[in-house]
């Protein structure tokens, strides 16, 4: 028994077919649809798709990672404090391990001009008298005969004629500042070519208040160098005593013009880039950044936490490859904050970030299985609020959701594609031979009485037959 007796597909004579216009165009587009629903298709099963379920949070670990990176524009480092607390009560007041503390200036903190060290920091910022425990005086001492005080009027230009110059930037209501100024009264009897190259001034922050705010004094006492009118990079944060203050203006006397001018401010804000990691515990809790310091008095109304949240989020950071399977509204959710600013409109404000925190899992198929990545989403709403008379601050709050969301690929097996991919392109080809036979048959009845092809080649061979 031969193979083709059984033959299913079996074919008709070429030259029994004949081919007309309308199929050809006909099959032009058939094969342009055939050739875009495999290609849809096809890239439909490589890319696969995402299932969503949500189920109860049993995540058990103690603990949980909080990445930030957080740029604040108006706040030195040297007063910037980060503090961590907890539904338990626990409290971590300036937390400096895993911190690390970056000073920028700019309008949109733009320029670094260099890591800032906390261990620079410490009890020699308090004048001796109150590291002593000798009170600070009820009231401002009288002004030295050795002091010349500047307003508003005459500031810039009376700088601009000093080639160096040491200005105390101090208020009456602050104990600080009142312990200070006897010490800044003596450093001043100093003053002179053979002692100290150097002119000491005062400004009287309540009197000359647009001053100190074009100034950016943020805290009291500020005591600040200026070379030919230019403020100093850093302001002076060693010990307040007469022999400490004047090694530091002979240090900066020192210095060669050309290396004093590049110590010069690029700005005229202070600002302050923190960022690290903190590990909290796994309850609702905050971490915030205020302006706090064991030597210095804030005023609310010139305290300023505008910032830029350059990144949040919580957990390990999610490796490329499980981020590019993440879809894209998920990916949104997993740090919304990023690259966000948030400005004061007014003096004294305070911003707080209230952030819910939910688990995700990625599930991941594998070779031998499935992988599952934990990681986390948040929803976040922000807002500001007058703190005065507090210190302004800047607070991240957050709270674990009770539920967690699971999501994994949903691609379908091999076997489902090839048979889509059949129905699909024999559908549409049997489709486009069902409509060429109608157009055939619509044309063929427009022309009814005239001689096929097939027919006239009949006739022709017909009575060749007959003669036979």
């Amino acid at each position: 028994m031969k193979l083709s007796a059984i033959d299913l597909f079996r074919k008709v004579p070429r030259d029994l077919t004949h081919g007309t216009s309308h199929g050809g165009v006909l099959s032009v587009l058939a094969l342009a649809l055939l050739g875009i629903l495999f290609f849809f298709e096809t890239w439909t099963y490589l890319a696969g798709s995402t299932a969503t379920s949500i189920i109860l949070d049993d995540n058990a670990d103690a603990r949980l990672q909080v990445n930030f990176a957080v740029s604040f524009l108006e706040l030195p480092c040297s007063f910037a404090t980060v503090e961590v607390w907890d539904y338990f009560g626990n409290n971590r007041l300036d937390v400096t391990a895993d911190v690390v503390k970056t000073r920028i200036a700019g309008r949109h903190g733009e320029y670094v001009t260099g890591e800032y060290a906390d261990s620079a920091a410490g009890t020699g910022h308090v004048e001796p008298r109150v590291a002593a425990g000798i009170p600070a005086p009820q009231d401002m001492p009288a002004p030295s005969t050795h002091l010349e005080t500047l307003g508003s009027g005459e500031f810039e230009a009376r700088l601009a004629r000093e080639p160096l110059a040491f200005v105390a930037f101090l208020v009456n209501w602050c104990g600080f500042c009142r312990s200070l100024a006897p010490t800044w009264a003596s450093l001043a009897s100093q003053v002179g070519p053979r002692h100290l190259p150097v002119k000491l001034f005062v400004v009287d922050c309540v009197a000359s208040e647009a001053l100190c705010a074009k100034q950016r004094i943020r805290g009291y006492p500020t005591m600040r160098l200026f070379h030919n009118g230019a403020p100093s990079e850093s302001d002076y944060a060693g010990e307040r005593s007469v022999d400490a203050l004047s090694a530091y203006v002979r240090q900066n006397a020192n210095l060669p013009a050309e290396v004093r001018a590049s110590t010069v401010r690029l700005a005229a804000n202070e600002g302050c880039s923190i960022s690290g990691t903190l590990w909290v515990h796994r309850v609702p809790g905050a971490f915030h950044v205020i302006a706090k310091s064991d030597a210095h008095t804030f005023d609310a109304a010139n305290t300023n936490t505008s910032h830029i949240v350059r990144h949040l989020s919580f957990g390990a950071p999610l490796s490329p490859s499980v981020m590019h399977r993440v879809p894209r509204d998920v990916a949104a959710a997993i740090h919304p904050l990023d690259g966000r600013s948030f400005v004061n409109t007014v003096g004294a404000q305070s911003h707080e970030h209230y952030i819910k925190v939910v688990s995700t899992h990625y599930r991941t198929g594998t070779l031998v299985g499935t992988r599952d990545v934990l990681g986390y989403q948040q929803s976040v709403s922000s807002m500001k609020f007058d703190a005065a008379p507090a210190v302004p601050e800047a607070k991240f709050s957050y709270d674990l959701s009770p539920t967690a969301v699971v999501i994994q690929q949903a691609g379908r097996r091999w076997y489902d594609f090839l048979t889509n991919l059949v129905a699909i392109l024999g559908g549409a080809f049997t489709v486009f031979g069902l409509l060429d036979g109608a157009v055939y048959r619509l044309r063929k009845g427009n022309r009814r009485g005239a001689t096929s092809p097939l027919s006239a080649a009949a006739s022709v061979k017909s009575p060749q037959g007959r003669s036979m």
